[in-house]
């Protein structure tokens, strides 16, 4: 027999939603938090939260069973994936602003953008699922295991594709006289 609080909700009654929020809201947030932890701020987390809980009012019609943790699931995880696709991790690194060192002269300055211009070259010559891991491991600070849990990969397989990576970048930079 179903939950009499999925049956308000299929009534379209807005009570149930609001049982239902407060029943589920802290496990619909893990699940989000998992997967943009780091990667947004609070606010963001809790604007996705919300999404979650207005996509399920607005698909109450389909839900099947009383056991309403499944179907909360999914939708947490595809509004948490559709929010990491709105982050274009596939772009390529920004370009660098000029920052002025007062301990260091023009040629200093011009050496140190130039050693930028031909690193950013480096890590875009890289394939792009390198590029992406890339950019979460060292621009979003993400750790592998955090990295895993939204990738689904092993965080051992991300820590040797980084140092895989990284090799490649430096006998990148080796060819062209930038490193040692």
């Amino acid at each position: 027999m179903q939950d009499q609080v999925v049956i308000q909700l299929h009534l379209g009654d807005p009570a149930a939603l609001e049982q239902i929020i407060d029943r589920y809201s802290a496990y619909v947030a893990k699940i989000i938090a998992a997967y943009l932890n780091r990667m947004m701020t609070q606010e963001d987390i809790e604007e996705a939260l919300s999404d979650v809980f207005v996509a399920l009012w607005n698909s109450r019609e389909r839900i099947r069973g009383d056991d309403l943790r499944p179907y909360l699931a999914a939708i947490a995880r595809n509004t948490a994936r559709q929010r990491l696709r709105g982050l274009h991790l596939t772009d390529p690194l920004p370009e660098t602003e000029e920052i002025e060192d007062p301990c260091s002269g023009p040629e200093k300055l011009a050496e140190n953008l130039e050693t930028a211009e031909e690193l950013r070259r480096a890590v875009d010559s890289l394939p792009e699922e390198e590029r992406k891991l890339f950019f979460r491991f060292y621009y979003l600070g993400q750790t592998t295991d955090e990295i895993a849990a939204v990738t689904g990969e092993n965080p051992a397989t991300l820590r040797s594709r980084l140092r895989r990576g990284r090799e490649k970048l430096r006998r990148y930079l080796m060819e062209r006289g930038m490193a040692q």
